[in-house]
């Protein structure tokens, strides 16, 4: 059920507040749980090696399309996770994007257990050690300093437009990015933590905690790829 009189978070009495971030929090935990068991899944049923000889079918056209159902899924479901209709709708969306990213993850988990000799635990293990101990260190600046971090929005639109461009040229000049271009992505996302953290702090509404998940999830597990690519990069 909504509530009837939904506070801004920053403005909500201080136990509001907190039932608001533990609900967020843990649906955060969910999502990941649901994205492994996703991947697991993918890998599983053999829907993963379907997707793998689909893209290498049609080569950088191929990735070009995944790229674009991909921004199309996003936006179907960040519209039903905002969406005041249901709360059902809401979970729908965020559910509908989980899949998304575990489908979107499939070619890296194939290029580290390449990379790794068919050992990917070797990477995606510290991989996401050090991703949760990034998200944690963001997350307690955000709100242990109380800094307003919105004039980060200007740097994250530019850096996105920026590095969209870069990976469409790459596909079809046939450029490898590199370590450099990993780093790059892992201090825009978090960039992106910093501001998104702030925003749901600031501009949600303590009914709003499955948009606030949505939006959390999103920035962290984009920060996980691109540290699993690092990481993967370096045993090249």
């Amino acid at each position: 059920m909504h509530e009837s009189n939904p506070f801004i978070v920053a403005d909500a009495p201080a136990a509001d507040r907190a039932a608001f971030f533990r609900r967020t929090y843990g649906l955060v935990a969910a999502s990941f749980g649901a994205f492994a068991i996703a991947l697991y899944a993918f890998f599983v049923s053999g829907i993963a090696h379907s997707f793998m000889s689909a893209i290498a079918g049609v080569g950088s056209w191929g990735m070009l399309g995944v790229m674009v159902l991909f921004w199309i899924g996003t936006t179907v479901a960040q519209s039903l996770a905002f969406s005041r209709a249901s709360r059902l709708t809401q979970y729908a969306g965020l559910g509908l994007y989980v899949l998304l990213q575990a489908l979107i993850f499939v070619p890296l988990i194939y290029y580290t257990a390449i990379v790794t000799k068919g050992n990917p635990g070797e990477i995606l293990i510290p991989a996401c050690l050090a991703t949760g101990a990034l998200v944690v260190a963001l997350t307690a600046v955000v709100f242990m300093t109380n800094l307003d971090f919105s004039f980060l929005k200007v740097a994250i639109v530019i850096g996105s437009i920026c590095a969209l461009g870069i990976v469409i040229v790459s596909l079809f000049a046939g450029w490898s990015l590199g370590a450099w271009f990993s780093i790059a992505m892992i201090v825009l996302m978090a960039t992106v933590i910093l501001y998104q953290t702030n925003e749901v702090k600031n501009t949600m509404e303590t009914d709003q905690h499955v948009a606030a998940a949505f939006v959390l999830f999103s920035s962290f597990v984009t920060l996980l790829f691109y540290v699993i690519r690092l990481f993967a990069g370096r045993r090249e």
